[in-house]
């Protein structure tokens, strides 16, 4: 059971899109959110930037992805891999085929479309990273209605101060907090630091992280939104996961209910 404060506050269904694939690497967001952004800085993006497509699709406006794990050898080890097993009659289905080109679609996304941008750059403190208040000064200048993506696999703590002290330039944020139970003080601390500005308006849990039926999950997807973009006007007495918004991460399992103290 979660505390109070990850309970969302009330947003009608039809207000809100699931944007991204219908399992891991999608993400429910406001509409408002969608129409009103800048622009979209995306930390974390692996070998699924669905989410990021959608986003342009809907809201016209560019991506701009840092992620320091996708290099040409990535690229490289991927194509070997899947064409050995293509050439071993392992693949067959058209979405594994799609995975084995999958980088001339990483071409055509932050390459051919001049207006998304990617770098090959770790998020994060020290030498050979760079911080989002870096990214923001370097990429975002005169825009204040950014919306975040974070996913990068536990290294969002190092960042949440950064997202605090850019609150006011933020319009929206996704982000996936990873190992809850030893950071769930680092995640209220977070919810409350931001609430000034922005509204926790949705949450999920990712069925991948949960190993013992009745377990809370270890990793949790929430959807910040700015708090001018929402008029609170009732309770929110919703299920979570919402039908035909939510859907489980890892499709051989079923997705999980959460439940929130009073």
């Amino acid at each position: 059971m979660f505390p109070k404060d990850f309970k969302p506050i009330f947003v009608n269904n039809d207000e809100l899109k699931r944007l991204g694939s219908v399992d891991d690497g999608g993400y429910v967001v406001p509409i408002k959110n969608i129409l009103s952004c800048d622009l979209l800085i995306s930390l974390g993006i692996s070998d699924n930037w669905d989410f990021e497509k959608d986003f342009v699709k809907f809201s016209k406006k560019p991506v701009y992805a840092y992620d320091h794990s996708i290099d040409e050898n990535f690229w490289l080890s991927r194509f070997k891999e899947n064409l050995f097993k293509f050439l071993c009659l392992k693949i067959f289905k058209p979405k594994k085929i799609y995975k084995m080109f999958q980088y001339l679609d990483f071409l055509y996304f932050f390459k051919l479309n001049k207006s998304n941008k990617f770098f090959l750059q770790k998020i994060g403190k020290g030498e050979k990273t760079i911080t989002l208040k870096e990214i923001i000064s370097k990429e975002c200048k005169n825009k204040n209605n950014i919306f975040l993506k974070v996913d990068i696999e536990g290294f969002e703590y190092e960042i949440l101060n950064d997202i605090t002290n850019c609150k006011n330039l933020l319009q929206g944020v996704v982000i996936e907090f990873h190992d809850v139970s030893k950071n769930i003080y680092k995640i209220r601390e977070f919810i409350n630091n931001i609430k000034s500005n922005l509204y926790l308006v949705h949450i999920h849990g990712n069925n991948y992280s949960v190993k013992e039926t009745n377990k809370d999950p270890e990793a949790i997807e929430l959807t910040f939104s700015r708090k001018s973009l929402h008029l609170v006007n009732r309770e929110n007495d919703k299920i979570y996961p919402i039908k035909n918004l939510d859907f489980p991460n890892s499709k051989r399992s079923p997705d999980i209910t959460l439940f929130f103290n009073d």
